[in-house]
């Protein structure tokens, strides 16, 4: 499509998908961040490290990160100029995700909080602008990742200016809802990367977040829910990485 063509209809879809993401966010009341979010199942020191299995598994996202952009430097599939910034800035969040959300863990608190999320909507802005490079249009891509790397961490500063999280929560779960909802609409069986993977794994590492203590008690006290998130989300970003070192088929 040309630079200055009209948008076509799966361009319009997507702008519709956002708006509707602005107009929930309008509509929802302040959501504040709750204090027990910060009081994870696993508190077991190990050497100096305190909460050691929810920082040290972050490691895995470092690892997924600096292997995604290696693959992503040598990658053997033909990628959109659009498709690889994207896929860099995806692999990039994951990598500082690692620093962030260990750091974060090492010292539970509103302010590290910050921290951990901010490359995580990085991430979020890759892998949105990668899908609607392939999906919908090379600038249809571009302009998601530009906005989302705007927007992604304006949603956690304007949480630690005014303590409302609601435009956050409108990125990350309306986003992944909206990823679905696209992935469904724009059916195709030749993507260059495994999306419905990486939304599958990201959809468990939720779970596995969300049942931290019931984990932690159902293992007798030997793995809990957070840790497995971290990997779980990881193992998302190395099923995109792997998809990077594979040949096309047909080659």
């Amino acid at each position: 499509m040309t630079r200055g063509a009209s948008p076509s209809r799966r361009e319009l879809a997507a702008l519709l998908i956002f708006g509707l993401g602005v107009l929930v966010w309008v509509l929802l009341p302040v959501i504040e961040q709750p204090q027990a979010y910060h009081q994870f199942a696993d508190g077991r020191l190990w050497l100096i490290v305190p909460n050691a299995a929810d920082v040290l598994s972050n490691l895995a996202f470092v690892a997924v990160g600096l292997l995604g952009l290696w693959r992503l430097g040598g990658a053997g599939r033909s990628l959109a100029p659009v498709v690889r910034a994207s896929l860099f800035a995806f692999f990039l969040g994951l990598l500082l995700t690692g620093f962030g959300s260990g750091y974060y863990h090492w010292a539970p608190s509103d302010p590290t909080l910050v921290l951990d999320r901010l490359p995580m909507t990085i991430a979020f802005a890759g892998v949105l602008g990668a899908v609607l490079g392939e999906r919908i249009s090379p600038r249809g891509g571009a302009l998601a990742l530009g906005v989302m790397l705007v927007l992604g961490p304006f949603s956690v500063l304007h949480w630690m200016w005014t303590g409302d999280l609601a435009l956050y929560v409108v990125i990350q779960f309306g986003g992944m809802a909206a990823l679905v909802a696209l992935l469904l609409l724009t059916p195709r069986a030749d993507d260059s990367l495994p999306w419905w993977p990486l939304l599958l794994w990201y959809g468990l590492a939720k779970v596995a977040e969300a049942a931290d203590q019931v984990i932690w008690l159902a293992t007798g006290g030997l793995l809990a829910g957070h840790a497995l998130k971290h990997v779980a989300a990881a193992i998302g970003g190395l099923v995109i990485a792997h998809a990077l070192g594979a040949r096309p088929k047909g080659h």
